[in-house]
């Protein structure tokens, strides 16, 4: 074994007795605000220290959905997938002159090109009905 090796599995190993020193202190950390609390206050509520010793997970940040990331997302995705259409669209046109209107994968691109248009422009199109940004003005105020 050579000394890469052996300084990858020694930073492996280093790593988890980190991550386990820091469970244990994070656990430790808890009971002692709990005997705090209780010393401090001895009518405290089981129900607070059962909170406090298991908190609930916070939620992902991918998961919190602030006002706007729809609209965003539905507009650049039915954008990009409209271009992608207009860009099969020129790869058809571009076969059909070298290799002739009929050839059978000049047919399936074109027939794809309004498939991913219509696709595109239905995702654009659903944004209207998401809510719009906090920061962003809606057109139609502005007249």
């Amino acid at each position: 074994m050579n000394l890469g090796a052996a300084a990858f599995w020694l930073f492996l190993a280093a790593v988890a007795v980190v991550i386990n020193w820091r469970n244990k202190h994070r656990e430790a950390m808890k009971y002692e605000m709990a005997r705090f609390l209780i010393e401090r206050n001895p009518k405290v509520d089981e129900k607070q220290i059962m909170e406090l010793l298991n908190p609930p997970p916070p939620a992902p940040e991918w998961l919190v959905h602030k006002p706007g990331y729809s609209y965003r997302g539905l507009r650049a995705i039915g954008a990009t997938i409209m271009f992608i259409a207009l860009g099969i669209a020129l790869v058809a046109v571009w076969r059909g002159i070298l290799l002739g209107m009929h050839d059978k994968s000049v047919l399936e691109l074109s027939t794809a090109v309004p498939l991913l248009a219509a696709l595109g422009a239905g995702l654009f199109f659903a944004s209207r009905y998401c809510a719009r940004p906090e920061n962003e003005e809606d057109d139609r105020t502005r007249r």
